[in-house]
This record gives structure tokens, C-alpha cells and sequence, in this order.
């Protein structure tokens, strides 16, 4: 039961990451562009993942529009990110991507030791269970303890 929990918690508990990408742009966004692309986000990478993971934050001073992904697994960090830079290149938004990268992952360590630590425990139970129900007599120590009989030859 303990291997069946480490590995129920390997697989379905598995780590997701939090992503932050800057990106440089040649020219600044104007209010009606930097809505645009909320929305086009929203409408075509949030929706595909049911919550609102994805979402950008534009500063005017520097030039800089980041891409704040959260809570996502390995595999959509990567798909959201090329449907970023696609939606980008629609809109005819000249940019440098990869000014600055973070990366976090969100390892939920404390879920995966209760998956573990409750097999364990169920395994435990479980054994003993089969313990108790185990009652086959097999020697003739066994007639003697269970039974209360003593034995004539080999059982």
C-alpha cells in the first residue's frame, strides 16, 4: 500500500509552476492595445484552461509587458507561452521575449506525504485484518494451538 501511495502521489499530485516571462517591446502599447490583448488572453489561453492562469501586466516607463502564468503544469507553461508569442505576432506587436525569466515550481510536498503516510497506514490495517482472519491450520502446531487436539503422525 505504501508503493501504491508513493505512487499516487507521484503521478496525480504532481508539481505545478508558476511562470514569468518579460518581454521588450520596439514600441509602447497604447490602453486600447494592451486591452486587446487581456482579452484575446483571455478569451483563447484562459478559456482553454477553465481559470484564469494567465495574465499580463504592461509597464509604460520601461517598455516592459510581462506574461505571469500560475499554477500550471510543465506541459501547458509551454503551450501558453508559444499562444502568447502567436497573439503577440497577430497583433503586429513588434517585441523581445526572454528579457527575463522565473520559473517557480509549487511542489505540494505536504499533500503527497498525506497520500503517502494514509497507504501506509490503510496498508497497515489491512494486515493486520489479514492477520486475524488468517486462521489456517497448516502444522501441527497449529492443531495444537487452534484446536486444542493433540495429533497421532505427521499432519
Amino acid at each position: 500500500m505504501g508503493i501504491i501511495g508513493t505512487m499516487i502521489a507521484y503521478f496525480m499530485a504532481g508539481n505545478t509552476y508558476d511562470y514569468e516571462e518579460y518581454y521588450s517591446l520596439s514600441e509602447p502599447l497604447s490602453t486600447t492595445q494592451e486591452d486587446e490583448l487581456a482579452i484575446k488572453l483571455n478569451q483563447e489561453v484562459n478559456a482553454e484552461l477553465g481559470e484564469r492562469a494567465a495574465s499580463i501586466q504592461y509597464s509604460p516607463e520601461s517598455q516592459y509587458l510581462s506574461l505571469d502564468v500560475e499554477s500550471v503544469s510543465e506541459d501547458e507553461v509551454s503551450n501558453i507561452k508559444n499562444q502568447f508569442d502567436a497573439l503577440l505576432d497577430d497583433s503586429g506587436i513588434g517585441y523581445e521575449e526572454g528579457v527575463n525569466i522565473t520559473i517557480d515550481a509549487n511542489s505540494d510536498i505536504v499533500m503527497k506525504v498525506i497520500i503517502i503516510a494514509a497507504s501506509v497506514i490503510l496498508g497497515f490495517i489491512f494486515g493486520i485484518i489479514q492477520g486475524i482472519r488468517n486462521r489456517r491450520i497448516l502444522s501441527d502446531e497449529d492443531v495444537k494451538y487452534y484446536l486444542d487436539e493433540k495429533t497421532v503422525g505427521t499432519f
